[in-house]
């Protein structure tokens, strides 16, 4: 689905592109009453559907971006009622929510807004091929769709934006109870025990709950890490076709330097150099090696905000980077924006650089009830990026 207002009413909408922000916003249950998500019980009431919408006008407001990827979304009308209320009047979703029966919803979509016009909006779907040399289920599919949007930016030109919400940490594994055998406990635990009969044992409730949430959250990782990876697989053939400037954002629900993300920004020098020779690249030098891979590469932002402070400023230091969800007291960076070389400084053809890299998280660690109660449980993050004249 793409939204657009009319042509005259949007020329006038549009500020010059001096520098351009882009934000990733996972919305926490966005879903508009009487509608459920999840369960009957989870209705918001009028008040407090009224406060969620208000603290994402005020958040838009306040910070200004000019592309906008959201996760968790069950109602997308209020969602672009309020995105082109800030001029974002552009608006796409590739997928609706499932109902389960009645109101109750499951399964919330991505979405992307813009201030900028959206040429194109597909959703990225895995190589079957790829899927069947990965030892994958041929039913397997992207836990949410991905969706690529390509907008239309002054000064730069054709950018694919991707918006991603990959598969969460939590197990999603349910095993089937196993029927009890006549055996005693001893038996059971005598060296004559052959592994058909232990593994035809009844688990008690707290085996079976702790061998549930090793194998789930095992199976869950192994969808996210499968899941990045064909992704990354299609940006870089569209990449390589299109050659538009890459965009990717969401929330990726692990930090990219757990493992199962590794994909998304590989990079040349971890290639084994017998591998580099069988794909025909070995008689290139390591500049021209470098060089080739990092049209390809994907960067973190965040990285790209540091290096940058780093090299402008002696007296910079790294700090700290913020949480962008917490589990308990534990914070983790679960949102990502990712950039292409057009972005990178240090890249000799870059369109513009990071200037500034923001983690908006004052209703996580600082919270006030009346303002904050009902906004998302995750911090947005927000990336400024100076286009070079």
């Amino acid at each position: 689905m793409v939204q657009d207002i009319d042509t005259d009413e949007f020329s006038l909408l549009i500020p010059p592109c001096a520098n351009l922000k882009i934000a990733s916003v996972n919305l926490f249950n966005f879903i508009e009453p009487p509608l459920a998500y999840y369960d009957f019980e989870n209705i918001y009431s009028h008040g407090q559907w009224k406060k969620k919408c208000h603290w994402l006008s005020e958040f838009l407001a306040h910070r200004q971006p000019d592309i906008v990827g959201f996760q968790e979304v069950f109602s997308p009308e209020p969602l672009i009622d309020i995105a082109k209320a800030q001029g974002l009047v552009h608006f796409a979703t590739v997928d609706k929510p499932t109902l389960i029966s009645d109101y109750i919803y499951r399964s919330p979509v991505v979405a992307l807004a813009s201030r900028y016009p959206i040429i194109e909006v597909v959703s990225v779907e895995p190589d079957l091929r790829l899927v069947a040399a990965m030892g994958l289920s041929s039913e397997f599919a992207f836990s949410r769709k991905v969706l690529r949007a390509t907008v239309d930016v002054p000064q730069i030109g054709m950018c694919d934006c991707y918006v991603v919400h990959f598969k969460s940490k939590r197990a999603g594994l349910a095993l089937e109870p196993i029927p009890t055998i006549a055996q005693s406990t001893d038996a059971m635990t005598s060296a004559n025990a052959d592994n058909q009969t232990l593994a035809n044992i009844k688990l008690h409730a707290e085996t079976q709950l702790l061998v549930e949430q090793a194998l789930g959250r095992w199976a869950s990782t192994m969808q996210r890490g499968a899941e990045a990876a064909l992704l990354f697989d299609g940006i870089l053939k569209r990449r390589q076709a299109r050659r538009y400037p890459v965009m990717l954002m969401g929330d990726f629900n692990d930090g990219l330097l757990m493992g199962a993300l590794d994909a998304l920004t590989i990079r040349g020098e971890s290639i084994h150099s017998g591998n580099i020779k069988a794909a025909g690249l070995g008689h290139l030098s390591d500049t021209s090696l470098a060089a080739v891979f990092a049209q390809y590469q994907l960067q973190d932002a965040y990285e790209l905000f540091i290096e940058a402070n780093l090299r402008n400023n002696a007296q910079y230091h790294r700090e700290h980077r913020a949480a962008t969800h917490y589990y308990g007291p534990k914070g983790s960076v679960l949102d990502y924006i990712l950039l292409s070389s057009e972005f990178d400084a240090n890249q000799g053809r870059s369109l513009a650089q990071v200037v500034d890299y923001q983690t908006c998280d004052r209703h996580l660690v600082r919270p006030e009830y009346e303002r904050d109660a009902y906004s998302t449980d995750h911090a947005p993050v927000i990336v400024e990026l100076a286009i070079r004249s």
